[in-house]
């Protein structure tokens, strides 16, 4: 990652990750037309995220171990988080219920 600032990188990774997790699920609701199937993708994207985005795991640098310690700038990168993930979400549910396939 050279060049790359790594709490950026975490950062927008992070937003990136929960953005897909909650437009992925509409769309395999909608795509099925059964709730299991969104479930699973929602979750299959969800679940990892805990993982990867844990700031106390080994691949992530000292800049990244930090943040928490950084309570505004946590406060400021949790409501960007909030803005994409909402805005991915109701994007699939526009698709969802569009059904521009059917």
């Amino acid at each position: 990652m050279a060049g790359l600032d790594a709490t950026r990188t975490y950062f927008l990774g992070n937003r990136i990750w929960w953005s897909v997790a909650l437009f992925a699920g509409p769309v395999a609701w909608a795509v099925t037309r059964d709730i299991v199937p969104a479930l699973v993708v929602v979750g299959v994207f969800v679940l990892p995220s805990f993982v990867l985005f844990d700031t106390d795991r080994p691949w992530w640098p000292d800049q990244v171990k930090r943040l928490p310690q950084d309570p505004a700038r946590t406060r400021r990168e949790t409501r960007k988080l909030t803005l994409w993930a909402g805005i991915a979400l109701l994007a699939g549910l526009a698709i969802a219920f569009a059904r521009p396939w059917a």
